[in-house]
């Protein structure tokens, strides 16, 4: 007999059907709900009284952490907003690369409000919407990583490292603040740019766009040189004017401490910034002007390169220089490398390996060391010797720190924790490599070093592997150089201007292995059999019909 009760009160509720929100036990929730809200506004609202607007960073965290509860629980749809994230993409670089740094908003109690993070953050917040909402997206992304599972894994672990870091910090809101920009220019980067850059075509626009870029970048290099000054100085806007030291030095004369040259900068911080970034684009430019391109465009490409290498002269940049050397030598040794491999018939490619390369390396180390124009510009004068002799001193500063935390002393702690000064009274620390391993410990540096030194061996495996004629796997090997380039630049260079290229160029590495993996993946169709196949095969049948059992 069934009761009263069993019928009004069931034990499993069916959907669409929800419990009673007015049974006790939800009113009581509800109350302890609203009474904890209150009370975390109340706390929040005397805080914000009392230290706004002196310290604003931490009341942003609420928000955030509600913005990204707010895209975890977007419904699935079909359509994600990727052709906003590729339209924010292109964005972000142009504003990196074309705007300074240095020009931007500076609320009180806010870090400043750059071009690269009002482009970075709506790219981010698009990204993780993608993830949200679409599982097309979040298969595909996940399709183009599997090409190079080490590669992100190594990355997601530094990001971990990273993160970790903050608890050694003596600084932990600095130390948060550089955490979510390295996250937002690093990490987020690579993987938008693993997505953006699977679409074929792709990779060879940004190319074009990079190298467009830096002929503007080197035209306002030379005038400023000419000019002897930065270009916009005295002409900011007070509301793009930023009050800091930092702001005021990149905005100084820049002259060498020898023999006064002002040395150009462009919309760089330093004129080391503009010489890294001209190694970094330098290998595109000449595979523009030596690839499979129509005419015109491998004469205006043979015309920037000329450009490129007296932007790094007026820059004054050692770095540049050596970043230059090294890219016309190893898109020289890859040429050779890919042309004998393609056609061990040919003549031209051991005379390159066996001839001209040697010949060439060995003309330029006896150049370097007997014109003096050129021994300076790769080894430097006095000043530069100065230089050196400051990194060695850095290096004996960190490395007993080193060996008594080798764990590390948090994000932005290095030049901190080394503690040099120059003669000017400012702290510095010049090779990153001494600033990873003091930030983020040895694992970390292990972890960082090793990701793009992966990068480097797996673009050029992925090139040497594989014999697909398409135009733009041959970026594969111009993306070898240029990490490369940086992998040597960051020992004598410690700013991080240009690092989310070089985490664009990673992303990019990885989009084109996966594209060539599923090529490769894809069965071959089959061809259809001529008229001649058919008629042979019919008349095998028939004389094998003597053959069958009889009916």
């Amino acid at each position: 007999m069934t009761s009263v009760s069993d019928v009004t009160s069931p034990r499993v509720i069916m959907k669409p059907y929800t419990p009673d929100p007015d049974r006790r036990s939800h009113k009581l929730l509800r109350l302890l709900v609203i009474i904890l809200v209150s009370g975390f506004c109340l706390i929040q609202g005397l805080a914000f009284a009392l230290f706004a607007p002196y310290l604003m960073i931490p009341f942003f965290v609420p928000p955030a952490v509600l913005a990204l509860a707010v895209v975890w629980a977007l419904p699935e749809t079909r359509r994600a907003p990727t052709a906003a994230m590729v339209v924010l993409t292109y964005a972000f670089f142009v504003g990196l690369v074309m705007w300074p740094n240095y020009i931007a908003f500076a609320p009180p109690g806010l870090p400043w409000i750059t071009m690269v993070r009002i482009t970075g953050f709506p790219l981010v917040l698009v990204l993780l919407v993608c993830v949200s909402v679409s599982a097309d997206f979040r298969s595909k992304i996940a399709t183009t990583l599997k090409a190079a599972p080490v590669v992100w894994q190594m990355l997601v672990a530094f990001a971990v490292i990273q993160a970790i870091s903050i608890g050694f910090s003596k600084q932990p809101f600095q130390s948060v603040d550089k955490f979510v920009i390295a996250q937002l220019s690093w990490t987020a980067i690579f993987f938008v740019s693993a997505y953006v850059f699977a679409a074929p075509g792709r990779v060879e626009r940004m190319a074009a766009l990079f190298w467009g870029m830096s002929i503007f970048i080197a035209i306002i290099a030379i005038w400023e040189w000419k000019h002897a000054g930065v270009l916009w100085a005295g002409h900011i806007p007070s509301f793009l004017k930023i009050p800091d030291p930092s702001v005021d030095r990149a905005l100084a004369f820049h002259g060498r401490g020898s023999d006064g040259i002002y040395r150009a900068m462009s919309t760089f911080s330093t004129p080391l910034g503009l010489g890294e970034y001209v190694a970094l684009v330098l290998p595109f430019v000449l595979q523009f002007a030596f690839g499979a391109y129509r005419a015109p465009v491998r004469l205006a490409a043979l015309a920037t390169i000329p450009l490129l290498l007296f932007t790094v002269f007026v820059s004054g940049s050692r770095l540049g220089t050596v970043g230059c050397m090294m890219s016309f030598f190893l898109y020289l040794l890859a040429w050779g490398v890919l042309r004998w491999r393609r056609d061990r018939e040919s003549l031209m490619a051991p005379a390159v390996l066996f001839a001209f390369f040697p010949v060439a390396l060995l003309l330029t180390v006896v150049l370097t060391i007997v014109w003096p124009r050129m021994h300076v510009m790769v080894f430097g004068n006095g000043q530069a010797q100065t230089s050196t002799l400051a990194r060695q001193a850095q290096l004996r500063l960190a490395i007993p720190k080193l060996v008594k935390h080798p764990w590390g002393y948090g994000e932005s702690m290095g030049a901190d924790t080394v503690g040099f000064y120059e003669p000017g009274g400012d702290l510095t620390l010049d090779s990153y490599y001494i600033t990873v391993a003091i930030e983020y410990g040895v694992v970390g540096f292990v972890l960082y070093y090793g990701f793009f030194g992966y990068i480097v061996f797996f673009a050029a495996k992925t090139r040497l592997s594989t014999r697909n004629a398409e135009r733009e796997y041959e970026f594969l090997t111009v993306l070898a150089i240029a990490v490369s380039n940086f992998f040597i630049i960051k020992m004598v260079f410690s700013q991080q201007e240009n690092h989310p290229i070089v985490y664009m160029y990673a992303g990019m590495v990885v989009a084109l292995a996966a594209r060539l993996k599923s090529q490769t993946a894809q069965p071959a169709l089959a061809t259809p059999p001529s008229g001649a196949d058919l008629r042979e095969a019919v008349a095998a049948r028939r004389g094998q019909d003597h053959l069958l059992p009889a009916r």
